[in-house]
Parts: structure tokens; C-alpha cells; sequence
């Protein structure tokens, strides 16, 4: 554990010791959504996707072509752009965590805790209402920070290398009622290096999502799929997906999934809260069970099935009274 920050109150700056509530969800900074706001309901909407899609060619491509125009009047040989590199696939931890502790006005939701993910996994966070799945995952995105315990997130202590590499799904919506769609993907795109614009207006386009369209005008299920097209338009390191089918019709779940097992970045690891684990336990590699605010289950889903029976039946066995935390 040597290798592990102490993060507590006593030992973060002033600023970073405010207490949080179960209703911070902004992963990014609201002072800042002013800038993307808009009365001109026809400005980045109404560019060409060819527009969107250009990119710009690399400095030593552009001077060539300039060079050889000037001095020669035939075309330039076309220069080969190297293809980007291939990311080998991760290896180690993509969540380490020693005696983590969080309460909420004196009621502990997190307690003491401890547990190791492999990197690479898609992971499923099983818990009754309460066990402090949601918590966990505000801490492990870096936007809780009153808590005591050891944390680290791709092998990084929690701040700003760690927040880069997480791409965050949160259980209700944080964009401003007045944001229009291509405001959100505006927002993503100027925070976010690793975010893909053009694949963010595809997937608008797919889900019939107008990028004109006010927030405050949308339908639940059409925010939903706002939010969870800017996260998979990422290519993260790490996703948290805090109930990503929370609310959902039995009819679409199978179409979010779907995209969002199509789209995360290769090799990342895919961590998912949610109840509806009859659903999802075929996409698990590995389980993380919660309950009263303590670790249950940790193993790889091979070890699970191994007892014949399924992540469903021994969810219900193992978390047995949990169901009644508050």
C-alpha cells in the first residue's frame, strides 16, 4: 500500500475538502456552459457534415504540397500520413482501493472498503438501492473528494491525469435546460482530447436527435441518449456508466447496449452499475457486489459460473437483507 496518496480532509487543500451531496453529478465546471449558449439557433448546426469531418492535415504534409506547387506546376506526390499508433492492451489495475470510507451527515455509505479490478474487464456493480454504488463512482470520476481511504484509478492517485482517462455516464442529466444538442458536443469537444466530434453528429444523427433541439425540450429518453452519445464518443481509458438503462424500455435496452459495446475504446475498461443484472450478466468479465456499504462479491465472472449458477441467483443469495438499506 506504499504506493497509495492518502486522500482525506485533513490532508486536501481547503478547496477540495467541500462537502459533496448525492446530487453532484457535473463533470465539468458549470461557470464554464455559458460559453457554448446561443441565441443563433442556426450557427455550427447548419454546417456541412463535410465541414465536421475535414480534418487538418499535419504541418510537414501542408509545407511539402506548398514547396512543390511553387516550383513545380505538376501535382506533388502524395504524402503518406503514418497511421496512429496502436495502444497495447492495458495491463494492471484499473481501480485500486484500501479502507475507503464516505458518510453523508454521519450515515456511512462506503465502509471501509477495499478491492482491485483488472484493467481491460467490463465490469458489472451490483448493489441494492443505497449500497453506495453511485457514491463509488463519483469518487472514482474525482468528483467526490471528502472521504478517507486509499484511491487510485489507472494506476493514477485521483486528480487531473485520472479525470482525463474517465469518461463519466451519470444516473440524471447535468447539461443546462437552455444547451441545444451541438452545444453538448461543442462542450465535450473543447474539454475533452479525446473526444470524437464527428462521430458525436453520426451518433445524433442516428438516434434522430436534431442538433438544434433545446434540452428542455427534449423527452427523458432523448437526454438519455444525449448524455450517453457525448461519453461514447470518447475514447477513454476508463467508462463509468452509472445505470446507463435506468428508465429505459425493455425494447431499447438491447439498442443502448448495443451501442455501447460497439463503441467503447478497445482494451478500456467498461465498469456499469445497475439492478438489472439478468440482462447484463452475458456482457460481465468480472462482478463487483455492494451491499451496506461493504464489498460482497470481487471475482471474474468465469469463477462465478463455475458454481452453476447464475450472476442473478447469486446476487440474490449473497446480498439476502441488503436490499432494505436505505
Amino acid at each position: 500500500m506504499d504506493d497509495f496518496e492518502l486522500f482525506s480532509k485533513e490532508t486536501l487543500p481547503e478547496s477540495d475538502t467541500r462537502e459533496t451531496s448525492e446530487d453532484d453529478f457535473g463533470p465539468l465546471p458549470p461557470e464554464l456552459f455559458e460559453k457554448y449558449l446561443t441565441d443563433d439557433d442556426t450557427s455550427d448546426a447548419q454546417k456541412t457534415d463535410e465541414t465536421y469531418a475535414q480534418a487538418d492535415a499535419p504541418a510537414d504534409v501542408r509545407d511539402a504540397s506548398a514547396d512543390a506547387q511553387e516550383d513545380d506546376p505538376a501535382p506533388a506526390p502524395q504524402e503518406t500520413v503514418p497511421a496512429p499508433v496502436q495502444r497495447p492492451a492495458q495491463r494492471g489495475y484499473a481501480f485500486k482501493v484500501r479502507n475507503l470510507s464516505k458518510d453523508y451527515g454521519g450515515h456511512k455509505v462506503l465502509d471501509d472498503i477495499s478491492f482491485d479490478i483488472p484493467a481491460g474487464k467490463i465490469v458489472g456493480l451490483l448493489g441494492p438501492n443505497g449500497c453506495g454504488k453511485t457514491t463509488l463512482i463519483k469518487i472514482l470520476a474525482g468528483l467526490i473528494h471528502d472521504y478517507t481511504g486509499l484511491v487510485k484509478v489507472g494506476g493514477r492517485s485521483i486528480g487531473v491525469g485520472s479525470k482525463a482517462s474517465v469518461a463519466l455516464l451519470p444516473d440524471s442529466t447535468y447539461f443546462p435546460q437552455r444547451f441545444r444538442t451541438i452545444d453538448c458536443i461543442n462542450y465535450f469537444a473543447d474539454f475533452f482530447a479525446d473526444f470524437d466530434k464527428v462521430k458525436a453528429i453520426e451518433f445524433a444523427s442516428e438516434f434522430g436527435l436534431d442538433l438544434n433541439q433545446r434540452i428542455k425540450a427534449m423527452s427523458k429518453g432523448m437526454q438519455e441518449k444525449l448524455q450517453l452519445l457525448v461519453v461514447m464518443s470518447r475514447a477513454a481509458d476508463i467508462y463509468l456508466l452509472d445505470e446507463p438503462l435506468g428508465g429505459v424500455d425493455p425494447a431499447a435496452r438491447a439498442v443502448i447496449m448495443d451501442i455501447i459495446m460497439k463503441n467503447y475504446k478497445e482494451n478500456a475498461t467498461l465498469l456499469l452499475s445497475t439492478h438489472l443484472v439478468n440482462d447484463l450478466e452475458h456482457s460481465f468479465d468480472h462482478v463487483l457486489m455492494l451491499g451496506k456499504g461493504r464489498v460482497l462479491v470481487n471475482t471474474g465472472i468465469d469463477t462465478l459460473r463455475s458454481t452453476g449458477k447464475s450472476v442473478e441467483e447469486i446476487f440474490k443469495e449473497v446480498i439476502g437483507d441488503a436490499w432494505e438499506v436505505d
